[in-house]
């Protein structure tokens, strides 16, 4: 197997060449400008890609300084659903084509860095990684050709719950019945109901093609990017497996990227969230979280309300360097040659 080699930050790039960030957004203008100014404040008018959903809300893209680039025309999104991924992609090869930094950040709008720019350069430039992404093999499948290393998050132990295990394996490989209904929101269409039928479904998975799941945020550098984007028929079979399958966002990028040989893969994705057991959503971050946030070692947290107190807390601690103290506990693991 060839090992591709480490990825190293070009000479006498500056922090807005070495990263760049992928936001994802559909509601209140007002909390993708708060994220973006915080961006731009730690990261000094980074390159930022953004897929806002024009048909769930309106912004006024002209408010945003010219690093910030939308895309256009954007696409119609569905919570879970492929359409997410779509969208996301087509933020990260705006960002390609546009400013091709050393390393870029999935986000949604309603995420929040909770360490500074210095110390997450630091990190992922001296670590031995292509992705920081929570990717864990679907029940039942060999593990990928990728190489992970360092422990998952913590944050997410609830997708290992014996729920989740089966819930991921309907999702994904099993095969379902579809049932064609007559719904009414948000207004009068075809739709259908799904019923999971207890065998695998014929699909793009097999030797060498192992389907993952995980979290959908994650940070990875130029080589995963060119992966995610190299639009072969590998990658075409898998949007086409995934187009009426649930969380769809949370199967695409961990199995392109897990499958992908000298690929190095970091199991802690960088993302605190809190979220009680599992469900569909993480909590809103309030003041009580921020100690945790501020100890965990992590670059990002979720979800944040439009006004939470938690922010003002969150700033002052990252700018006064409260939050890099805990670099030893961000300090993934060495890379080793284990399989999740």
């Amino acid at each position: 197997m060839d090992i591709i080699p480490s990825i190293a930050p070009r000479a006498g790039r500056s922090a807005s060449n070495r990263i760049g960030f992928v936001i994802l957004s559909h509601g209140d203008q007002a909390l993708l400008a708060r994220l973006v100014a915080r961006l731009d404040d730690l990261y000094g008018k980074p390159p930022i890609a953004c897929h806002h959903d024009f048909s769930q809300s309106r912004i006024d893209t002209a408010a945003f300084a010219d690093n910030v680039r939308f895309v256009k025309p954007s696409v119609a999104t569905g919570w879970g659903k492929l359409s997410v991924v779509t969208a996301g992609l087509a933020a990260l090869r705006l960002l390609v084509e546009t400013a091709d930094p050393d390393w870029f950040v999935l986000l949604s709008a309603t995420d929040y860095p909770v360490r500074s720019a210095e110390a997450v350069l630091a990190e992922l430039e001296s670590a031995p990684f292509d992705a920081y992404l929570d990717a864990r093999p679907v029940r039942g499948q060999a593990p990928g050709a990728a190489t992970f290393g360092g422990a998952p998050n913590p944050k997410l132990d609830h997708f290992v719950l014996p729920s989740n295990i089966q819930l991921k394996w309907r999702f994904y490989v099993g095969a379902q019945l579809w049932v064609p209904v007559v719904k009414n929101k948000p207004h009068w269409r075809l739709g259908r109901v799904t019923f999971p039928l207890p065998f695998a479904a014929p699909g793009p998975f097999g030797p060498g093609f192992s389907a993952y799941y995980g979290d959908h945020w994650f940070t990875a550098n130029r080589r995963a990017a060119a992966t995610l984007l190299k639009d072969d028929d590998r990658a075409q079979a898998l949007r086409k497996h995934l187009v009426r399958r649930a969380q769809a966002d949370e199967c695409y990028y961990q199995t392109i990227l897990a499958n992908t040989p000298g690929l190095r893969i970091c199991l802690d994705n960088k993302r605190y969230a809190e979220w009680n057991g599992g469900g569909a959503h993480p909590v809103a971050v309030e003041v009580d979280h921020v100690p945790a946030i501020l100890a965990s070692g992590q670059h990002f947290a979720r979800k944040f309300a439009l006004k939470s107190p938690a922010i003002a807390e969150i700033d002052r601690a990252v700018d006064a360097g409260v939050a890099d103290v805990s670099r030893d506990r961000a300090r993934p693991n060495p890379i080793s040659a284990r399989r999740p």
